[in-house]
Parts: C-alpha cells; structure tokens; sequence
C-alpha cells in the first residue's frame, strides 16, 4: 500500500532543550575532551528524510585521505573497493590512494586491518562452506588480495611486493584446556572502529560494506572524534603530540591482541617505526599462525588451496593430538591473540556461490 501523502518534514521525537552543557554537574573519571560528530547512514525509509545521507562513508573517506602516519581499522566485514557492478563504497579505494601517495613520496604509512578469520555464517567450512559463508568470504577476498580491483593487486601494479611495507591484514585467534583437551578458536571481532593518526577515532554501528555504508540500504550510527587534549608520544622515532583519547584507545587495543600486558618487553608505542611493524607486528601475526597450524591444523589456512588440499588437510592430526607435551611448550610461544590473515586459503577455489542459490 502507498501512504496517501508524505511530509517531507517531521517533529523531532524528543523536546528541544533550551540549556547548554557548558559545564557539566558530573563527568565520569578520566574522561577527555574531544570534538565529537554523529555520522548517520539514513534515507527516506529509514529517517523519513528526502535525500539519503552516507555521512559515515564520507567519513572514512576523507580519514583515511588526510591521515598522515597510519589508519588502524577493526571491522566485522572487510568488503569493499567499487567496480560499479557489485561493489560500490570506496573505503578499500581510499586506502589504494593513500598508500600509493605516501609510496610516490617515499614517506612512510602504516595500514594495520583487523577482521574475522571466517565470517560468521552457517556453513560448514570442512566442505568448502554453505553459500552465505562463500559469498561474504568471496567479497572479503576480492577485496584484500583476489582479483583486479584488490587492494593488493592495485598495490602491485605499483610498487610490486613492497606492498608488504604498508598494509597487513591479520584475524585473532585464542586457545585453552576444556577437559584435559587443548582447544582453540578464532575470536571473531564484532568491532566497527578506525583509529588514524593517533588523533582521529571513528566509532559506531557501520561494518565495510555496502549495506552499512551507501546509506540506501541499513540504517547505522557512528561518531567521529578529533582529539583536542594532546600528549607527548612516538611517531617514528620522533617526538610526537597525539591526542589524549585515540592514543589510549590505540594502545589498550594493540597491548591487547599482541599480549603486552602480559609481556611488558612488547613495545607499542611507536605504531610505524620498522622495528614495531616488522619486528613486533608482523612477527608475532606470523609466529602465532605457525604454532596454531602445528599445534591444532586449524583453519583457516594458507596451506589449503583447493578443496583436495582441503580433504587432505584434515586427515591429519596436529601436535595436540600426536604429542601433548610438546604442543603445550609450543603454545608457550603465543603472544596476545594476533594472527597473520591466510590470504591463500581456498586461493584456488571459486567461492561465489552460483546464480540463485539461496
């Protein structure tokens, strides 16, 4: 049914306030000042507005243009890069761009991309995973490092495997004991969060896609918060002011996922500095992904290609089967929850579910 007319216009659904928040009769402890804006992904289905509004996307965009140093991003999806057919937000194009600036620059920028190890669809991925696990895999893939329009192979195209020295995408992973067995699993990461600069933060409901982005489709909130506090700190060796609140948010995350917490020798505060991307980062992704694939053959995995070496994958047992002992001394080794993203995994296998399955 149609409505009989539309209002291009609506009363707000709460009472306009005459007072300002100047000063505040309570603030929570150690809170900090920042300058704040909502972003919205809305349109006339969702809002009641006349023209839709990609605030959130725009957002990211012009971040991600304007950094400087670094973008950390967590994300649920990762799936972007347009092609105008099937994908259309920009978000991947942004990060293209920004890189091969600083490449033509020869300056140097950090892209750290955090994201699920495998989407959280049913689907069985021993047999090569059900058809809402493909496609959202297929899209994740597309856009980091499989086919034309990937981030990485417009990267290659300019600056071949030097890549390498600008972007890495990693997944988290953790293990335990449950009756006298070891375990593991991924930790499937929920976030919606970018963090540039240390001065810049977007945090709210929208994942990297096109539903949460275009504004057309699902309706999502974000914030964008620009530090106006600033402290002392690192940015590549040289004495730094990075903001009050996107620091401490920078920090407690990476202490997180590589376990400096509880290894206080884990250095993170300079987040671009060779010895942190390679020596901290990317060693202890690479380290962790080695011991979990001995210790438990999990998957995901870059050693599996194709469902054949799928099949013969899982035939054989890992060391938390073959030798306990020997698996508990390798799990020692593990650093925070931090592991390499396996690129390759089903590499060879078309993962896009055929025409009208549903």
């Amino acid at each position: 049914m149609k409505p009989k007319y539309r209002s291009l216009s609506y009363p707000f659904l709460l009472p306009k306030s005459h007072t300002t928040a100047n000063e505040l009769a309570y603030q929570v402890p150690d809170c900090v000042n920042t300058r704040v804006q909502v972003l919205r992904s809305v349109a006339d289905w969702s809002a009641g507005i006349k023209y839709h509004e990609e605030s959130i996307h725009n957002a990211y965009i012009q971040v991600i243009a304007k950094s400087k140093h670094f973008i950390y991003i967590e994300n649920q999806f990762f799936i972007s890069c347009a092609d105008n057919k099937q994908v259309y937000n920009k978000i991947g194009d942004a990060i293209i761009e920004r890189i091969i600036r600083a490449h033509k620059e020869n300056k140097k920028f950090r892209v750290y991309v955090v994201t699920p190890l495998l989407p959280g669809f049913e689907g069985d991925i021993s047999t090569g995973g059900g058809s809402a696990l493909q496609a959202v895999m297929h899209f994740n893939y597309r856009t980091m490092n499989r086919g034309e329009y990937s981030i990485i192979s417009q990267l290659k195209k300019e600056m071949d495997d030097q890549w390498m020295n600008y972007i890495s995408f990693g997944g988290l992973r953790t293990h335990a004991e449950l009756e006298g067995r070891l375990v593991t699993e991924l930790i499937y990461v929920h976030s919606k969060m970018l963090i540039a600069d240390d001065t810049t933060v977007i945090i709210g409901s929208a994942n990297i896609n096109d539903r949460s982005m275009l504004g057309k489709r699902d309706s999502e909130v974000a914030v964008i918060m620009e530090d106006t506090e600033k402290v002392a700190s690192v940015m590549d060796g040289q004495e730094y002011q990075a903001g009050k609140f996107a620091l401490q948010l920078r920090l407690e995350c990476f202490k997180t996922i590589l376990g400096a917490f509880t290894d206080p020798s884990i250095d993170v505060s300079d987040p671009i500095s060779e010895r942190f991307y390679k020596e901290v980062w990317m060693t202890t992704a690479s380290r962790n992904a080695s011991i979990y694939e001995k210790v438990f053959r999990c998957l995901p995995s870059s050693l599996v290609r194709n469902l054949q070496e799928l099949l013969s994958f899982q035939t054989k047992h890992g060391l938390d089967k073959e030798d306990p002992a020997k698996a508990h001394e390798m799990l020692k080794k593990i650093r925070g929850f931090l592991v390499q993203f396996p690129l390759d995994f089903l590499s060879e296998q078309n993962l896009m579910p055929s025409v009208g399955t549903k």
